[in-house]
């Protein structure tokens, strides 16, 4: 149904998109020291977690909780987690059909601004 709809060539196009806008975010957390992304990116897919300040978070399980918590809180963007490796880790991923690189720009100052009143670091 949906190769029917889009054609090979616009489904080709709209999964490349995906993608780009995928390795912008992936470029957005490793800009920002605060942040390790955790995994390779796979497709539009970014798995990404706030590092710890300090010793006392235990690996940071609570603070990217309250990070994703916060993020989805705001009915803004919505991203899920998953654990790799021990590591509660954030997902980011790219799939909407109308979103352009200024939503996901809005979508990394969101978590930076989460991320600061979460951590007090800028």
């Amino acid at each position: 149904m949906v190769l029917r709809l889009y054609g090979v060539e616009n489904l080709q196009s709209y999964i490349r998109k995906h993608i780009q806008l995928a390795e912008h975010f992936e470029q957005l957390v490793l800009s920002d020291s605060r942040f390790e992304v955790v995994t390779p990116r796979l497709f539009s897919l970014v798995c990404f977690r706030l590092l710890p300040p300090t010793s006392e978070y235990e690996g940071g399980r609570q603070l990217n909780y309250d990070l994703m918590d916060a993020a989805n809180s705001s009915g803004k963007i919505f991203i899920s987690h998953t654990v790799l490796a021990g590591k509660f880790v954030l997902r980011f991923a790219v799939g909407a059909p109308l979103t352009e690189e200024q939503h996901v720009d809005a979508a990394w100052k969101l978590l930076q601004d989460e991320a600061t009143k979460l951590s007090g670091s800028a």
